[in-house]
């Protein structure tokens, strides 16, 4: 009996990107994202997509794939969703591999520096599920002299909200937390 994939679309804050959700199933217990048909060896599913010339980066999490499209020549989302979630159905319904052992889940840095350590703990209660809910995430890259460097992933990469979501909300809230954290910044590749 073929496998049947229930998929729905949901936009997210940034207008470049958009989350298929799978109803029915799980596709990763992390993150992983592929920024590129280079970067893709390690899940067929990315690697499919990645192969559509306006396809930027995608993001796999838990019961949902992301599409980042590229920002120049680009066709409109009502041209190209029906494609992207029939592929996307395809390869799940097909029982084609989502990731090749051995893919590199995207991770905060490692690091074991107690407050570091303190630092992902809320990032990960408090911050990631809400950029996760929009098709995102944001990890820590580095954090020294009071300063916390974060990395955009998924939807949030490139996301005209990026630097308010950066300040307002986790700057904010990592400043009222811990008065070590002086300044939050986004990899200069990340936020525009």
């Amino acid at each position: 009996m073929k496998r049947t994939a229930v998929i729905h679309v949901e936009g997210v804050p940034n207008p470049n990107a958009i989350r298929f959700v799978l109803e029915n199933g799980i596709l990763t217990d992390e993150p992983f994202e592929f920024t590129g048909f280079a970067t893709s060896a390690a899940s067929p599913l990315a690697r499919k997509l990645l192969l559509l010339r306006y396809v930027d980066r995608v993001l796999l999490n838990k019961n949902y794939v992301t599409v980042v499209k590229t920002e120049k020549n680009s066709p409109v989302w009502d041209e190209i969703v029906p494609e992207l979630r029939s592929l996307i159905q395809d390869h799940l319904e097909d029982d084609q591999p989502i990731l090749y052992v051995g893919a590199a889940p995207a991770k905060h840095v490692s690091d074991d520096d107690a407050l570091l350590k303190v630092l992902r703990n809320v990032f990960d209660q408090r911050i990631r599920p809400a950029a996760q809910e929009d098709g995102g995430d944001i990890l820590i890259e580095s954090f020294t002299n009071g300063v916390l460097n974060v990395s955009m992933h998924g939807s949030c990469h490139g996301c005209p909200y990026a630097k308010q979501t950066v300040k307002d909300g986790v700057e904010a809230l990592l400043k009222h937390l811990s008065p070590e954290v002086q300044v939050v910044t986004a990899s200069a590749n990340n936020v525009r």
